[in-house]
């Protein structure tokens, strides 16, 4: 009855488990229903049932969830034969008995590393990525099924035999903080990726892949850019010195009782590029280019037994060093030293008690310091002149949003960049007012900003939209307040403004002819809230009123459908 009453289904399946379950059914046997069933920790296998949910029996106790239960798992059934079944979680497995008899189709440590052409094959035709979400049969083939993984999509068109990639093209990466780019060469430039190791760009679309695994921070010597540093989790560290055809691991020590976090921080010192300090619950120091460390602060935790999160050093000396604590245990704090880590002073003062996701330190300055925090309702950036004994709040232009990066232009320092949940924001009198500088990118999560002093550029690493890149303001003209740019698609172009929304925010667009128009205020799955307007409407500029009136805290997107094409614009509600 379409969902007015509902019957909880029957016997045979697990009790007293926590964790994670997926349903799929086939018009091939409508009476029939499949689940994957997985612990946090583990799969269960395949439940089936063939009288629509009133009885249940295990047709598989294949473990191809793994450890992974609580995350990624999923179970499909051909549309065309109910035997045809397909199950994912680390890998591809498939069943031609009905979920029963499974056999692993692809094997995900078979990817390729380098630099494999975009579009071209990422690894062997047993290759699919890891950690499988779900699946989908062609409408109308059923040779060809998709795949929906940690590493994008990926594709079979003979039934399961074989597979390929395809993400030519297809720009959705997650960066992690700690993104790198070279002093000496625009051509050169490194990050971390969830899931997709790190990866180095040199000049084409086609960025390199090394390390593997999750890829977190990462440094390039100032002069040297074949010397480079990367990392997988919990700080285990590795260099190379062929620009990564190589690599050694250099990682600090970790005594008894240290605590990584899983991106856990390190820098190397631009002016004294064998220095580098690196971050667990202690923070380490080695002058020799990671050969050997020793512990700081006396051998001491800075602050008990949280993890580093976020860390800065100064441009002229390796002696002035700034680093965030992250609060797991006790509160967030900031550090300083500028005794080359033989102690350090607690400088946290007023900061809040959220994760300090970013540090930055101008290169004319070692005390001009600025910090960014995550979570809502407190303050997200401060800015200190003299070295963190004093904090001042210069967000308050900013959305009340998870900020998590800022950088400041070497020449000048009175322009900043600001990134969060949003975009970029930019200052043009150190801090004390904002603006949008949203240019060329779509509304996206920022993890991390580089400036690029080779080729005059910012690099805007993202979480889950790639890497961008545009010219650094210029303060003898450009023009900020119009920087605001509208989101496109098509001949389409629809702007938000404010954003995050307030009373008196609006929805701006452009139509090239007269049309019949839908403006819709959309939830995160698509489903349409509020209808904004609909009809026909004439060639030119349109202006509508977005009122947020009861809506909770939260992303939304509004949506612009006219004459055949659509639009949309990320926007949030913070209030």
């Amino acid at each position: 009855d379409r969902g007015i009453t509902w019957t909880l289904l029957g016997g045979g399946l697990p009790t007293g488990w926590t964790g994670k379950t997926l349903i799929d059914v086939t018009p091939a046997a409508p009476d029939m229903v499949f689940a994957s069933m997985a612990h946090v920790g583990s799969g269960l296998g395949i439940y089936r049932s063939t009288d629509r949910g009133d009885t249940w029996t295990r047709v598989t106790s294949t473990n191809y969830a793994q450890y992974q239960g609580w995350f990624s798992h999923y179970v499909i059934v051909s549309p065309w034969d109910a035997n045809e079944v397909f199950a994912g979680g680390i890998d591809i497995w498939r069943s031609l008995s009905g979920g029963s008899g499974l056999s692993q189709r692809s094997y995900w440590y078979l990817w390729y590393f380098g630099t494999p052409p975009a579009g071209g094959p990422e690894g062997p035709a047993a290759y699919a990525h890891a950690d499988h979400h779900y699946a989908m049969y062609h409408p109308t083939d059923p040779d060809v099924i998709y795949f929906a993984t940690d590493g994008g999509v990926f594709r079979t068109t003979d039934g399961g035999d074989t597979f390929e990639g395809c993400n030519g093209g297809y720009q959705s990466v997650q960066f992690y903080n700690g993104f790198s780019t070279s002093m000496s060469t625009a051509e050169k430039a490194m990050g971390g990726l969830q899931d997709n190791a790190t990866v180095i760009y040199e000049g084409s679309i086609e960025w390199r892949r090394e390390i593997g695994g999750d890829g977190f921070w990462s440094a390039i010597h100032p002069t040297d850019p074949d010397l480079l540093y990367g990392e997988y989790y919990y700080l285990n560290m590795l260099r190379s010195r062929n620009g990564g055809d190589n690599w050694t691991d250099v990682s600090p020590p970790e005594q008894g009782s240290d605590f990584s976090a899983f991106s856990a921080p390190y820098v190397l010192s631009p002016s004294h590029p064998t220095v580098l300090f690196a971050g667990r619950s202690r923070v380490y120091r080695s002058d020799n280019e990671g050969n050997s460390w020793t512990a700081t602060n006396g051998g001491d935790p800075l602050d008990g037994s949280n993890p580093a999160l976020s860390m800065a050093i100064s441009y002229h000396s390796p002696d002035t060093a700034y680093v965030g604590m992250a609060p797991i245990y006790t509160d967030a704090s900031i550090h300083r030293t500028r005794d080359g880590g033989a102690t350090w002073d607690d400088v946290t003062g007023p900061l809040p008690d959220r994760y300090p996701s970013d540090l930055a330190v101008w290169t004319g300055d070692a005390n001009r310091v600025y910090a960014t925090f995550s979570g809502f309702g407190t303050p997200h950036l401060f800015r200190s002149t003299d070295g963190g004994d004093n904090w001042e709040d210069i967000g308050a232009d900013l959305p009340d949003l998870p900020t998590s990066a800022v950088e400041i232009d070497p020449a000048h320092p009175e322009i900043v960049y600001v990134g969060n949940d949003l975009g970029v924001y930019v200052s043009i009198d150190g801090g004390d007012s904002w603006e949008p500088f949203f240019s060329g990118m779509p509304t996206t999560m920022v993890s991390d900003l580089k400036v690029s002093l080779p080729n005059g550029k910012l690099r805007v690493a993202t979480h889950g939209n790639g890497i961008y890149e545009r010219d650094l303001y210029d303060p003898t003209g450009q023009d900020v307040a119009s920087d605001e740019a509208p989101e496109r698609t098509g001949s389409l172009a629809l702007r938000v403004s404010p954003n995050p929304l307030r009373a008196g925010s609006q929805v701006r667009f452009s139509l090239p002819r007269k049309t019949s128009v839908r403006l819709s205020l959309c939830d995160v799955t698509g489903r349409e809230i509020q209808e904004i307007t609909r009809g026909s409407l004439p060639a030119g500029d349109h202006s509508f009123a977005l009122n947020p009136g009861t809506l909770a805290r939260g992303v939304y997107f509004v949506r612009l459908a006219a004459g055949g094409e659509t639009a949309a614009s990320r926007v949030v509600y913070t209030e």
